[in-house]
């Protein structure tokens, strides 16, 4: 059920169809970080196989649909900050979400 809404919510990215790779991305990769909203327990997990910007985009994606919002994700460490609400959203949640898309491996830290 997971992966139908993910495919029903993703967006195109250069990338979809084939293995990423960042020379041939066009989209840079965001450094900017998004305010959690107030009382929002954050989640770090580790994420591979992110390689460019069109990857974090589908992070976010992904993690929006189960009602994350991410607050940083970094292509060089792997490690995405997100905020969630505790008492609707559980970790695992976050984790399946990423692992859903196909393209990544989460995993909490």
């Amino acid at each position: 059920m997971l992966s139908i809404l993910f495919a029903l919510v993703t967006p195109a990215f250069a990338c979809d169809g084939k293995p990423c790779d960042s020379a041939s991305c066009s989209m840079p990769v965001s450094t900017e970080t998004a305010a959690l909203p107030a009382g929002s327990a954050v989640a770090k997990l580790k994420v591979t196989g992110l390689k460019c910007g069109a990857c974090s985009e589908k992070i976010k994606v992904a993690l929006s649909a189960v009602g994350g919002t991410v607050a940083s994700i970094s292509v060089e460490t792997g490690v995405a900050e997100v905020g969630y609400d505790a008492a609707k959203v559980k970790v695992d949640a976050l984790v399946a979400a990423i692992n859903a898309t196909g393209h990544f491996t989460a995993t909490a830290m």
